[in-house]
């Protein structure tokens, strides 16, 4: 399952030159909590959350209106390819301690992001499918299938 299916799109982006004020303005009028940062030419600078703001706006007391969105963003940005395996994301996020990853084509140009809540929601539409089928294969009542196909009794019920 290549991450590139399961992206949203479209994006909320933010130029890395707009005031932090501007972008906080974009967040609340967009409903969301993460922006993500690209130059003209769609390739990625970062992520700016509505967290950065509050930590490092309020705490370090900086002017939204003269800071730049460059100013809150990592110099390497994290990123994932449209083509890699979705099984990679969950891994990613939590070594890099991200919950949402810009998603890029082989130009390293940004086609959608993919949050941590959406692949919890993919694996667990998956699980779910699983767990339907290994329920379908299960024997009749009075007993489950035990290892090779053997059946085993099943709770005794009055």
């Amino acid at each position: 399952m290549p991450v590139g299916d399961y992206c949203r799109q479209p994006v909320q982006t933010v130029h890395p030159d707009e005031p932090l004020r501007a972008a906080a303005r974009r967040m609340r009028d967009e409903g969301v909590g993460a922006l993500v940062v690209v130059h003209e030419d769609r390739r990625v600078a970062g992520v700016l959350t509505d967290r950065d703001l509050a930590l490092q706006v309020l705490r370090e007391g900086r002017d939204p209106d003269a800071t730049p969105v460059r100013a809150l963003v990592a110099r390497e940005p994290v990123v994932v390819h449209a083509d890699a395996p979705l099984a990679l994301v969950a891994g990613m996020m939590r070594r890099r301690g991200v919950r949402r990853l810009p998603v890029v084509d082989r130009s390293e140009r940004l086609v959608g992001v993919i949050a941590a809540d959406d692949v919890l929601r993919l694996l667990a539409r998956e699980l779910g499918g699983l767990a339907e089928a290994v329920a379908a294969q299960a024997p009749a009542a009075g007993g489950r299938a035990g290892w090779e196909g053997e059946t085993v009794p099943g709770p005794e019920v009055e």
